[in-house]
């Protein structure tokens, strides 16, 4: 016959031991009502220059709950010459972007606003005016998906569409040149860090 008080340890056992491991998985901690990350990414633009490039970008963002706010610096490099403009060659662009971002487990969807400046080498002895706007300013979207490779770190992949409400615009002597697309892509791939705010 069954002792009562050996029906009832058993039980308990049964209880507690699994809810014990689940509360010790590092997997299964809820995460702390705001906390911040660290990210560095590699990038690929297209639409931001005449040609496409490759960049890289560093980004702090503030999370909590399903929500983020990013802050992100980004440097981009032509891959190629600008061969076929008659006003001058793209070299580069460098960029700040702010986006904020919904998370629904491993993914995410953002809106973001990017402003940023590209830089330009004139052919032969010709100069950009003083009335040249080397500035862009773009408004658009990022989805992507993050996969946590530790406790500590993540992997996330995105891709960026973009409306330009800005484009640079290279004026030498009587001639203007635009020099980015109205629309633009980014796809990248990094690694976030997050980071205790306490």
């Amino acid at each position: 016959m069954l002792n009562a008080a050996r029906v009832a340890l058993v039980i308990a056992l049964s209880l507690v031991l699994p809810a014990r491991a689940y509360a010790r998985d590092p997997r299964s901690a809820s995460p702390p009502g705001v906390y911040g990350e660290l990210d560095a990414s590699s990038m690929l633009a297209f639409g931001l220059m005449p040609v496409a490039g490759i960049g890289v970008s560093s980004a702090l963002a503030l999370r909590w709950l399903d929500a983020s706010l990013w802050l992100e610096a980004r440097a981009f490099k032509a891959l190629s010459r600008n061969e076929g403009a008659f006003l001058g060659q793209v070299t580069g662009a460098e960029a700040g972007a702010a986006s904020l971002c919904r998370h629904r487990e491993a993914i995410f969807l953002c809106y973001v606003f990017q402003l940023g400046a590209i830089h330009v080498s004139a052919v032969d002895d010709l100069r950009p005016q003083a009335s040249s706007v080397p500035w862009f300013v773009t408004s658009g979207a990022r989805g992507g998906a993050e996969w946590r490779v530790s406790r500590h770190l993540q992997v996330r992949g995105f891709l960026e569409l973009h409306l330009t409400l800005l484009r640079p615009l290279l004026r030498v002597s009587t001639f203007a040149q635009g020099q980015t697309s109205r629309v633009a892509a980014i796809a990248g791939i990094g690694l976030t860090l997050p980071v205790s705010l306490r």
